[in-house]
């Protein structure tokens, strides 16, 4: 049972598709390498350890550390399930789609 958060639990859930798009699409690993890291950063601070480390895995090692970099700066974000959300689904579409998608992100909260 995991430990996190009532709203975290919500994230992870919003986060869902874009894992599930990750794990199924052939094509997944190019498309991960192409996607903007803060968008990636946002569904990743949203999953779990394992799943993180799967994800990782699919992008090499200069992506996994600027994502790393980036995981480090969403635990000073505001991440709601919404937002977790809107961006699993876009990701979710780049991975599926046939041409790559521009970035869904913009701006984020500092967290109090």
């Amino acid at each position: 049972m995991s430990r996190r958060s009532p709203a975290r639990r919500a994230a992870r859930e919003a986060a869902l598709p874009f894992l599930e798009a990750a794990r199924s699409e052939p094509a997944a690993p190019a498309r991960l390498l192409n996607s903007a890291d803060r968008d990636l950063a946002v569904v990743l601070w949203a999953l779990e350890e394992e799943e993180v480390a799967e994800l990782l895995a699919l992008v090499g090692p200069a992506k996994a550390a600027r994502l790393a970099e980036e995981l480090e700066r969403m635990e000073h974000v505001r991440l709601p399930p919404e937002t977790v959300g809107i961006v699993a689904a876009h990701l979710a579409l780049h991975l599926a789609g046939g041409k790559p998608l521009g970035p869904a992100t913009r701006y984020y909260k500092p967290a109090r």
